[in-house]
């Protein structure tokens, strides 16, 4: 029986709540609340074997501690200690791999509390020091070794397992560019001397050619082994027979630091790069051939990314300051190309793409960007999600890569290397865990080999390897890392062209001219022109009325190699101009191409149907922006079709 006195609200109310924890305590078994406890790692990452010093705290706010219980999350045994303070210290030795270990408190009037929160613990299984900075990133060879390149000159061959170095070769210059290794074990890389170099992987040089000045760029191989591609700072891609010699070249209009990738446009091998004269080719792989050149708004630095569907995925950006004063901004975009050399969107990010994209088994393009953003965009260019870690902040110059776990991998120029999460809900952390490095990560990339193990170079000469033991691969992906594949080799495989190539105008276009008379579908040249219905070439909008015409099938020229089939809408009226600020669909029907079916097969395929939206131009003097294009991340973004 209690007795009340006269008391104020305030004193009620403590002594109700006083009552209340009492009886909690009494309760069997009781449980409290995880944020009562937190537990924090020092150091959270480094080199097996690593000691760790796991620090619990328990909030002052509730009862008086009585047992510490600690998880170390590695299969080793429970520790608990007793004490009434209100943090203890545990001390353990963490081998290779990643550790999340939490801990719960039991408190002398509440009992146990729920487990902490886990304290990511990230231990590398060796590091290698090369000497000097490391701007390369690593590639794996067939028998697993591990090949880097650093500004001591050498390129150096390291064993996977123990770290050591199997051997060196030195070159006259700075190694920048990335070590590619061929189907029969040949590594080939470019030096700051000019030379690109192939070597056997016992470490004897085999030839090397010189390309003229400076060679930033990674050589790509294609898909015979039998060619070399390489770019170099006189503006000049060249292609280099496996014996050395040359098979030709093509003199682009600016230096090429952007590394060559090889994709296939439904007709040949095609090699896509970036210059600084603000463009993006595509050459011919067998004979250099321009096939067609895209126009950007800055400089191309980084390496393109290929799709499983040919489309073509690359930033650009600036080196050095804005000229303000000339009106310049950092409004740099991020490109998605068709394989005809159209532009299927573009993001303007703010900052620039020195990074290379990686693509995700879902089809997510995951790149950073110079003011330490990293973004994971959908197929169709709108952000999946963005982050931004920090502060402080800094530049993600480095190309991700993506394991089979779902999770991304990407250095930072912070000194730090992180594991990305994608995000079902983040709170205060959106990154598993993050590796400190002793200097900044400026342009390694890393490299996922088949046991799992990520290896990273540094600008403290270091490079990391690191196995999180949840047997992790690459991911089955087009282009899950920098160069495609560990190899490096930059070759997209199993390319499969869609049976869209392109529009005109563009998909979900803004702006169209109201004076347009036709609308153009170009088809794969798979598609037989008996596969498109082309009397059911409609356009109408969105919320109105058809528009009359007709339409027409035509063949239009098709990359310098051959023909695609075009459907095509002409306006009947085509003197008067579509009405401003009006959302247009246009839509086809066609029976889509299947390369294992028989012709009578074909015949009985049902058809699909295609449609593909775009807006008329705003009318003069008046101003929606903010209205019309969505928000696209964590901060001001617009997709620019």
């Amino acid at each position: 029986m209690f007795i009340f006195f006269k008391k104020s609200a305030f004193q009620t109310l403590f002594l109700i709540l006083f009552i209340f924890a009492m009886i909690i305590g009494f309760s069997s078994s009781p449980v409290f609340a995880a944020d009562t406890v937190a537990i924090t790692a020092h150091p959270s990452s480094g080199i097996a074997p690593l000691e760790v010093q796991l620090t619990v705290n328990s909030a002052r706010s509730s009862s008086i501690p009585k047992k510490y219980t600690i998880n170390y999350g590695d299969g080793s045994e429970k520790e608990s200690f007793e004490t009434n303070k209100y943090s203890h210290t545990f001390t353990h030795t963490y081998g290779p791999g990643f550790f999340e270990p939490t801990a719960i408190v039991v408190r002398e009037l509440i009992g146990s509390t729920l487990p902490s929160d886990p304290a990511p613990v990230i231990v590398a299984k060796w590091k290698f020091q090369t000497g000097d900075e490391i701007d390369s990133s690593p590639a794996i060879g067939p028998d697993g070794t591990i090949y880097i390149g650093s500004n001591t000159n050498h390129l150096t061959a390291i064993d996977p397992e123990t770290g050591q170095e199997i051997w060196h070769y030195i070159t006259d210059d700075d190694i920048w560019s990335s070590p590619a290794v061929g189907p029969d074990g040949t590594i080939y890389i470019g030096s700051m001397d000019g030379q690109l170099y192939a070597f056997k992987p016992n470490g004897d040089l085999k030839w090397s050619f010189y390309a003229g000045d400076d060679i930033f760029s990674s050589p790509a191989i294609g898909p015979d082994g039998r060619i070399i591609y390489i770019g170099s700072t006189n503006g000049t891609m060249y292609a280099v027979n496996a014996s050395g010699t040359l098979k030709w070249e093509y003199p682009a209009g600016g230096k090429i630091i952007s590394s060559p990738s090889i994709g296939h446009d439904g007709i040949e091998h095609v090699i896509y790069f970036g210059t600084t004269d603000k463009h993006i080719y595509a050459l011919a792989a067998d004979n250099g051939d321009l096939k067609w050149k895209f126009h950007t708004d800055a400089e191309v630095y980084a390496s393109p990314a290929i799709g499983r569907d040919g489309r073509i995925y690359v930033g650009e950006c600036r080196i050095g300051d804005v000229d303000a004063t000339h009106g310049e901004e950092y409004d740099f975009k991020f490109y998605c190309l068709n394989p005809d050399g159209t532009k299927n969107w573009s993001y303007i990010q703010g900052t620039g793409f020195y990074s290379s994209p990686a693509i995700g088994p879902n089809r997510l393009i995951y790149v950073g960007t110079w003011d330490g953003y990293f973004f994971a965009f959908n197929p169709n260019g709108s952000v999946n999600w963005s982050t931004r870690p920090g502060p402080p902040y800094g530049d993600i110059n480095s190309s991700p890569a993506v394991g089979s776990n779902g999770v991304v991998y990407v250095g930072s120029k912070k000194e730090m290397f992180y594991a990305f999460e994608p995000p079902a809900e983040w709170d205060e952390k959106d990154w598993n865990w993050g590796f400190q490095t002793g200097d900044d990560i400026i342009y390694s990339s890393p490299v996922i080999d088949a046991e799992g193990t990520i290896y990273f170079g540094c600008r403290d000469g270091y490079l990391y390897a690191v196995n999180e033991g949840k047997n992790m691969t690459a991911a089955d992906s087009s282009w899950p890392m920098f160069r495609g594949n560990a190899a490096h080799t930059g070759l997209a495989e199993n390319i499969t062209i869609s049976d869209i190539i392109s529009t005109d105008p563009m998909v979900n276009s803004t702006g169209v001219n109201r004076k347009i008379k036709q609308i153009r579908i170009n088809f794969s040249p798979d598609i037989e022109p008996n596969q498109i219905d082309i009397d059911k070439f409609k356009l109408k909008q969105k919320k109105g009325d058809t528009v009359e015409g007709y339409a027409y099938l035509d063949f239009t020229s098709y990359n310098n190699a051959g023909y695609m089939p075009t459907a095509i809408f002409e306006r009947l009226d085509d003197e008067t101009p579509l009405p401003y600020e009006t959302e247009y669909i246009a839509s086809i029907t066609y029976k889509p191409k299947s390369e294992d079916s028989t012709a009578e097969e074909e015949e009985e395929e049902e058809e699909k149907s295609y449609s593909f939206s775009f807006r008329t131009e705003e009318e003069p003097g008046h101003s929606h922006h903010g209205s019309g294009d969505a928000t696209l991340g964590c901060f001001i973004g617009t997709i620019s079709q």
